[in-house]
């Protein structure tokens, strides 16, 4: 598990620390005591080993003053020099009650037995001594030791040798115990009898049992010993060098107070242990508690909470952090409020943004308030920043956001939205109220606008509605509102209120842009044809096709209602080409079929930015076959006027590549005599709003005659579109116009309707 708390990690640093500490000191003092331990109970056993053999000696020296006592004695020497066995018998009984012993042997010089208590073959060989006093020697006899001294008998000369001796039992090895302080154990390790012993029944059994490899017997009993010959250099004095002398100690009862002094310092140890923890516990929580603080403002800044101070009262580098926490907070609150104010503000008049209003809108809503939503158009104010430059439009924009901020209540919000539009909010606003507004609105708004010592004069148009009776939603009340706008700028009022339904044509629009990318994708679109007539007899030139659309939920959509969509979506240049391809693929099939008709096509504004335009048309022709001068392409004259120059540049290309270009609707637009020069065209069609009236209208008549007129001298040729009546078709007969269509003739068809229709005309002309 990682342990993420500062506090807990410093917590176990410091308690790690401090028990690594003590474990060191503890492994380190336990050896040191082991050793020592180990140590001192070998120099115990060898103090009670030295001990020992003072003490032997001492009883020898004793056993030798005795022995002395006993040769010196006139009478015992006597009867040894006599030869009086009674005498020296009674002597040696007599001599040996009175010190203890429980050996006596007496030999001649050679060695002969004169009296003894034990048979002298079982002694040490006497042959080697000197007249020198023997030194106390162990020796066994019968399964027995002995303590022996060896002393001469002289009268003057040596006459004899007596040998007193102490018998070494369990008594004599628990007395020695008691003064050396370590049991005794006279041992053969080669028979296992155990001579003597201070040891208790089951340790004597074990040694006995063991004295092959009494070593490991002893370290696996937790005993520990010395092991030494009897006499030291025995081998000279008898021939049984593995008889030894064992000297043990328990090494738990002789390491107790070492044992004693290492459980008093784990102890000790734990005692520090817990007191290092506390200690490093308070410890932590001081050092961490100005990081914790430190931490919870941190949070609460990254939370956007900036409103409590960061302060912790201190000289050192905590107080300093908290001091640069307390100015970074103070710094980031500032920052905060400047950006939530250029969030919800619009930089240039300081008013509300669409933001804030939407925001303001939705809380009004939320809490179930009622009020109105004025929205106000500055009319043309493009053609301001066009004509005077930026910096006018940036200072006329201000200047209308503080007027507006003079001429309304408290109870009003004012908000720009951008660019052109205002907007005021009215929260617990009523009709009357509202009405009263508008009325302060127009006339403060009408006042010519002075800067720079210029008046400049600006139209404005409103559009409001109240809420949440018009919409329940912030963007629907905006969206009506400009709607609203629109239409009050479309009636040349000042302000238009907003009335159910006017939002259908904007819905529609919408359905429109959603639907139009899966109908060009899926073909759901069709062509219509409507035929072009020689205007003198009748003959069918050729077709325009146009394209239809019925939508299952929408209906009927007209061209004018989605071309001008599919410009602004981008879907444009989709359509064109699947329209090109559509309708030169029913151009090859009639020319197959020996209908040698001529096809023309319209192109939008936007198809003449495009690049690959006459790529496009050239080879979507040449791999039907079919030849450019067959296909003309049409441009409305506000399309060319949108670009004049790439417009015409692209027309060029067209017509240098061998297709027709007609000018449609001419009249309607911006196009003049100077850029109707420049146009690459071949035709020009006469719009149908010169054509439905020319029957009666003299000055209609006029106007086609004189563009007729003009079309000829510029070598064009002239199409005149919206043909219902045989009049009109008279008229233009007699004013030389070269072509004509229009529902007089022919609706645009389906290709099969179109096919029956130009078979069914053909027969009727044909008869006629």
């Amino acid at each position: 598990m990682k342990i993420k708390s500062f506090r807990s990690r410093l917590l176990l640093v410091f308690t790690a620390l401090a028990s690594a500490v003590l474990l060191f000191a503890l492994i380190a003092i336990w050896l040191a005591t082991s050793q020592q331990s180990e140590r001192t109970l070998e120099r115990e056993l060898e103090v009670s080993e030295r001990v020992f053999a003072e003490l032997v000696d001492v009883r020898a020296q004793q056993l030798q003053q005795a022995a002395e006592v006993l040769t010196t004695d006139f009478g015992f020497r006597e009867a040894i020099a006599s030869s009086d066995e009674d005498t020296i018998i009674s002597a040696l009984v007599n001599h040996g009650q009175r010190i203890g012993t429980d050996l006596i042997v007496v030999q001649s010089p050679k060695g002969e037995e004169i009296a003894a208590t034990h048979s002298p073959q079982l002694l040490p060989s006497l042959s080697l001594l000197t007249d020198a006093p023997v030194k106390a020697q162990f020796v066994t006899v019968n399964e027995e030791i002995f303590q022996i001294v060896t002393v001469p008998v002289r009268a003057p000369n040596l006459i004899a040798w007596a040998t007193l001796g102490f018998a070494v039992d369990d008594d004599f090895a628990v007395l020695m115990r008691q003064l050396t302080h370590a049991d005794i154990t006279f041992l053969n390790l080669t028979t296992g009898v155990v001579y003597a012993t201070s040891l208790a029944t089951e340790q004597r059994q074990m040694m006995a049992t063991n004295s092959n490899n009494l070593q490991q017997a002893l370290a696996a009993n937790n005993v520990a010993a010395h092991v030494s010959l009897f006499n030291g250099d025995s081998a000279a004095l008898n021939t049984e060098s593995n008889l030894m002398i064992v000297f043990s100690t328990d090494k738990l009862e002789a390491t107790q107070e070492f044992l004693t002094l290492q459980r008093q310092y784990i102890g000790i140890a734990v005692a520090t242990l817990i007191f290092a923890g506390l200690l490093a516990t308070v410890t932590a929580r001081k050092i961490s508690q100005p990081i914790t603080t430190l931490t919870d403002a941190a949070k609460k800044l990254g939370a956007g909470d900036y409103r409590e101070a960061v302060t912790i009262q201190r000289a050192d580098e905590f107080g300093a952090l908290s001091d640069a926490f307390e100015g970074m907070r103070q710094g980031i609150a500032e920052r905060e409020q400047q950006i939530m104010f250029q969030l919800e503000h619009d930089l240039l008049t300081g008013l509300p943004n669409r933001v804030s209003i939407r925001a303001s809108l939705k809380r009004a809503i939320e809490s179930s308030e009622s009020g109105y939503v004025v929205l106000l158009n500055v009319a043309r104010f493009g053609e301001v920043n066009d004509r005077f430059g930026q910096q006018v439009g940036d200072e006329l924009l201000r200047m209308i956001a503080h007027r507006l901020r003079d001429a309304v209540t408290a109870n009003w919000i004012v908000g720009h939205l951008g660019g052109d539009e205002f907007v005021l909010v009215g929260r617990q606003q009523s009709e009357p109220q509202v009405n009263s507004l508008i009325t302060v609105l127009k006339s403060e708004l009408s006042s010519p606008w002075w800067y720079e010592e210029t008046s400049y004069l600006l139209d404005f148009h409103a559009g409001y509605l109240a809420y949440p009776h018009a919409a329940d939603d912030a963007d629907s009340l905006l969206r009506r509102a400009q709607l609203c706008a629109r239409q009050a700028k479309r009636e040349n009022v000042f302000a238009v209120v907003y009335s159910q339904g006017m939002d259908e044509q904007y819905l529609r629009r919408l359905q429109i842009v959603q639907a139009l990318p899966s109908a060009v994708r899926e073909q759901r679109l069709q062509l219509h044809f409507q035929p072009k007539l020689s205007c003198q007899n009748g003959q069918v030139l050729g077709v325009e096709a146009l394209l239809r659309w019925r939508d299952e939920q929408l209906g009927v959509v007209r061209p004018d209602e989605f071309i001008p969509l599919a410009e602004q979506t981008g879907e444009i240049q989709r359509l064109t080409r699947w329209v090109c391809g559509a309708a030169l693929d029913q151009l090859q099939l009639w020319h197959e079929q020996g209908l040698q008709l001529s096809l023309a096509i319209n192109l939008s504004a936007l198809d003449l930015q495009w690049h690959e335009l006459v790529a496009f048309v050239t080879d979507a022709a040449k791999q039907r076959g079919l030849s450019a001068a067959s296909i003309t392409l049409e441009v409305t004259e506000s399309a060319v006027m949108v670009d004049p120059e790439q417009a015409i540049l692209r027309l060029g290309e067209l017509r240098q590549a061998g297709f027709k270009i007609a000018i449609d609707d001419y009249g309607t637009g911006y196009a003049s005599l100077a850029q109707l020069k420049r146009l690459p065209a071949d035709e020009l069609k006469l719009d149908r709003s010169f054509i439905q009236n020319i029957a009666s209208s003299t000055a209609d008549q006029t106007i086609v005659r004189s563009t007729i007129l003009l079309a000829h001298e510029l070598e064009l040729t002239t199409v005149a579109e919206g043909i219902e009546e045989d009049s009109a078709w008279q008229v233009l007969k007699q004013l030389g116009c070269d072509t004509v269509q229009g529902f007089y003739f022919s609706r645009p068809l389906a290709a099969a309707q179109f096919e029956q229709w130009l078979h069914r005309y053909q027969r009727e002309i044909n008869h006629a």
